[in-house]
């Protein structure tokens, strides 16, 4: 994948609480793919990086104001494009990452995994639920608990536009466009339905409203039942 020049906008979802940045990928020629970089706030003073986009001098500056970058989050096999150069302008800081990425990215030095058994001390302000049954993506998930946000990578996607005509087809045709819900990928990538089925239960066993994916535009309420729905998949024969 190429590296496009990226967006430095900071945009509020939640104030003084949860920011954005968006970023775009180029996938294939003529496919672009919208991401983002969600920041959030840990406690007084302590900010966390889930799924880093480049981070130039004029959006970390930004970022200082906010906060101390204190957590790095690479939250599946998929997201570390980026990782590398932000733990180098954050070296301070904490770095969590996917399973698979301690093979993938041998140039980053991980804190800890993410994982079923991962317990983060920041646990409490943005607990971690990890999807079991992907290992392609050992993808991991995070309830901000002050905010009752949650906060995917890969398991949940709303598109609702696409610039080019190639991005347009491409998403239609992996059941991403237009369609909130889990995509044609994310369901080729699950290997163990009841191994997700029960992780899927645990994290809906919690409580939260809004939810905020790498992919698409934010749903700002109606979070658990959506994603509900999007799972159901998961518990038919």
């Amino acid at each position: 994948m190429s590296e496009p020049k990226p967006n430095k906008s900071l945009d509020v979802i939640v104030p003084n609480q949860i920011w954005s940045v968006s970023h775009e990928v180029k996938m294939l020629p003529g496919v672009y793919l919208p991401a983002r970089m969600t920041v959030l706030r840990l406690d007084a003073g302590r900010l966390a990086i889930h799924s880093p986009v480049p981070i130039n001098d004029d959006l970390a500056a930004r970022l200082e104001a906010l906060g101390k970058v204190e957590v790095l989050i690479a939250p599946n096999n998929y997201h570390h494009l980026y990782l590398p150069k932000t733990v180098t302008r954050y070296p301070s800081a904490e770095v969590w990452g996917a399973p698979g990425l301690t093979k993938k990215r041998p140039d980053v030095v991980f804190t800890s995994l993410l994982g079923p058994a991962a317990k983060p001390t920041w646990a409490n302000s943005l607990t971690p639920f990890f999807l079991s049954g992907a290992p392609k993506m050992d993808e991991t998930v995070f309830i901000h608990r002050a905010t009752g946000t949650l906060v995917v990578t890969d398991s949940y996607f709303n598109l609702t536009n696409a610039r080019t005509a190639m991005s347009r087809f491409m998403f239609r045709f992996v059941g991403a466009l237009g369609k909130p819900g889990q995509s044609r990928i994310w369901r080729s990538v699950v290997k163990d339905k009841v191994a997700m089925g029960e992780s899927t239960r645990a994290l809906l066993q919690n409580d939260f409203d809004r939810l905020v994916m790498a992919h698409g535009e934010v749903l700002e309420s109606g979070a658990k039942g959506a994603y509900e729905r999007a799972a159901s998949w998961l518990y038919k024969a």
